[in-house]
């Protein structure tokens, strides 16, 4: 079930987050005039989703029925209390598959297993590393000296962002490029010392308050949040990039706050081209969870989307939200909906059991085609001979009337119905009843019971949880139970063992 469960995840996810991913895209070109807070929204409910939708698809082999496939499992039984010499018919077994599950090759489906897992581990390692390198850039800031330039700025933030005065530690690092937040409870922003030598209170009030804006999005918790929802799924490079439009549209809100409350678009936009001339050229940092100024590398689009206006109208916008949210969700439920099942085959076979079952096969074969050539025969002697044909009918008029005759005298002896005698066989053993007939051992004549004959109910129950079946001997005179046995799977053996 584990198997079936990473499989069915894995080989989904390849073709259900590239949909979302191009339905994410398409939505997004839609709502290129809008703000930039909508555009953030479709990239993490994308992300979202691009883990929720294999999950749910891979969850729901939980709640599949089996069904009856393939051939018949021999059973083993287990005697409490023999009846007879005569062993009880077995019960024929059956293997089970989910509907609509491919098997896979058990070696291919081994290896995709192992290289997801591997894979794993190694986006399990980075994100860790990462960790380890905001604890140390955490570690090595120092906090920032009294700074009237600074306080003003900080002061100024928290009361167009509604933060919460002293809830933010300003730190500086002579190690750091760009200005970064850190924090999960306690939020610090970390500045370089470059720019504080620098001076320019334009460049300061920029970067400060872009970080203050993180913090009062709480963007840290939120980043570390979609990091760990991305590991599953970091295989795809569809995920990559949805992963990336999430860091790169929540630069843009930020961006689009700073410009709307704390700085003018024009003022800000020129630092914001200072501010990422400072930056690695490639990456800002060595990775780490930190969030900040220099995070998206769309610097271009920043800056354009600054010095322009949303032009949509408010009833035409909402029209448009609501038409994105059902593009992105409706096909989305649909490829949950309607997704494959996949397993590792267990049943592959030796190349000496083929042979075998091959060989048991011809002599099932050779048996039938015997048996119906024997028919053949009796029909054949029956249309020639009249007298081979009335004494074959005479028989069988007898067998019939012997059998008539113990039924009567089965119904006439029995005691109990069999509804109680249903009652009293799952009172020993609960589950689903398969079978209940009416039967007796010894008789002395048809229709006529030997002294020590004994009539009861046989009845068969469905072993709750697994394979097999009991079987249950119910006194129809008394109701006392006789016999118990129980049905195993035989795994070593062939049905004719």
């Amino acid at each position: 079930m584990n198997s079936q469960l990473l499989l069915t995840f894995l080989l989904n996810a390849c073709w259900q987050i590239a949909l979302i991913a191009v339905l994410a895209s398409f939505a997004s070109w839609l709502l290129r005039n809008s703000e930039a807070r909508y555009q953030h929204w479709l990239w993490v409910s994308a992300l979202c989703l691009a883990f929720l939708v294999p999950a749910i698809t891979s969850s729901q082999t939980l709640f599949d029925t089996p069904v009856t496939t393939g051939p018949a499992v021999p059973f083993v039984t287990e005697s409490i209390t023999p009846l007879s010499q005569e062993p009880a018919p077995n019960l024929s077994g059956a293997t089970t598959a989910l509907p609509s599950t491919y098997l896979l090759n058990p070696t291919l489906g081994l290896s995709l297993l192992a290289i997801y897992f591997g894979y794993l581990l190694f986006r399990i390692f980075k994100l860790v590393q990462a960790w380890e390198t905001t604890r140390r850039i955490k570690y090595d800031a120092v906090p920032l000296e009294p700074d009237d330039r600074v306080a003003g700025i900080i002061n100024r933030c928290e009361l167009e962002l509604g933060t919460r005065s002293g809830a933010v530690t300003v730190f500086r690092s002579e190690t750091l490029p760009v200005p970064v937040t850190i924090g999960l409870t306690r939020p610090i922003i970390i500045l370089p010392d470059s720019l504080l030598r620098e001076g320019n209170i334009d460049l300061l009030t920029s970067a400060i308050g872009h970080e203050f804006v993180h913090v009062a999005r709480r963007d840290y918790v939120l980043n570390l949040f979609y990091e760990l929802l991305f590991v599953p799924i970091s295989f795809h490079p569809a995920a990559a990039v949805i992963r990336r439009r999430v860091k790169q549209t929540r630069e843009l809100c930020c961006d689009e706050l700073v410009a709307g409350r704390i700085l003018n678009a024009e003022v800000y936009a020129r630092s914001l081209l200072r501010l990422a001339g400072s930056a690695p050229p490639l990456r800002r940092l060595s990775v780490t969870t930190t969030v900040g100024i220099a995070d998206a590398d769309i610097l271009e689009a920043r800056i354009m989307l600054l010095l322009k206006k949303p032009n949509l109208h408010t009833r035409w916008k909402k029209l448009l939200l609501v038409g994105v949210a059902l593009l992105i969700a409706v096909p989305c439920f649909a490829a949950a909906t309607f997704a494959m099942r996949f397993d590792v085959e267990t049943n592959a076979q030796e190349p000496t059991t083929q042979e075998k079952e091959r060989s048991e096969k011809e002599v099932l074969e050779t048996k039938m085609r015997r048996s119906n050539e024997i028919n053949d025969e009796l029909k054949t002697k029956m249309a020639q001979d009249p007298a081979f044909r009335e004494e074959r009918e005479r028989k069988e008029r007898v067998e019939m009337e012997m059998r008539e005759a113990r039924q009567a005298a089965l119904i006439r002896l029995a005691k109990i119905n069999m509804d109680q005698a249903i009652q009293i066989a799952t009172s020993q053993q609960p589950g689903k009843v398969l079978l209940c007939s009416l039967e007796a051992k010894g008789w002395e004549e048809p229709g006529k019971l030997a002294k020590d004959g004994i009539v009861f109910y046989h009845v068969m129950i469905a072993n709750e949880g697994e394979l097999g079946a009991t079987h249950t001997w119910v006194n129809a005179i008394d109701g006392s139970i006789i016999k118990t046995e129980k049905e195993l799977p035989r795994k070593s053996k062939s049905p004719e063992q």
